[in-house]
This record gives structure tokens, C-alpha cells and sequence, in this order.
């Protein structure tokens, strides 16, 4: 798998992947997250929502749960 290079709009969790010099399916083997879903992460096509999962994840970059999850967009208002 090759390795990906820094962009603005990356996800804060391949951010953690390229300063660790990792790749997905590097992450994959330590967190147990199959590729295509860290894949659809990155592609931002799906939303990583379960705790444990996150966890797993953090504990493979050797960061927080915080430190990789994204604020959800807001909602805009009619009004």
C-alpha cells in the first residue's frame, strides 16, 4: 500500500498515520479496523461512531480518543 502525503482536508486520524509514518493497512494490522473502513473514514463516505472502535484506533497512534475525532458539521438554520 503506498504511503499518503499530508493535504489540508485530510481526517485528523491519516494526519496521525503520515506524522507515524504508517499506512492504513499498517493501521489496520494494529488496531484491528479493517482497511476499507478506515478507507470510507478518510473518504469521510462514513463516520466513525463507535466508541470502542475509536479506541482501538487511538491506542494503535498511541493518542486520545479527542485527539482524532472530528466535530460534526453544523446544521444550518432556515430562519
Amino acid at each position: 500500500m503506498r504511503r499518503m502525503t499530508m493535504r489540508e482536508d485530510m481526517t485528523p486520524i491519516d494526519k496521525r498515520c503520515i506524522e507515524l509514518g504508517m499506512t492504513r493497512a499498517d493501521l489496520s494490522r494494529k488496531s484491528g479496523v479493517p482497511v476499507r473502513t478506515l478507507e470510507a473514514w478518510g473518504k469521510r463516505t462514513r463516520i466513525p461512531r463507535d466508541v470502542y472502535v475509536l479506541q482501538k484506533v487511538a491506542q494503535a497512534l498511541g493518542c486520545h480518543i479527542e485527539d482524532i475525532i472530528e466535530p460534526e458539521p453544523e446544521q444550518v438554520t432556515g430562519k
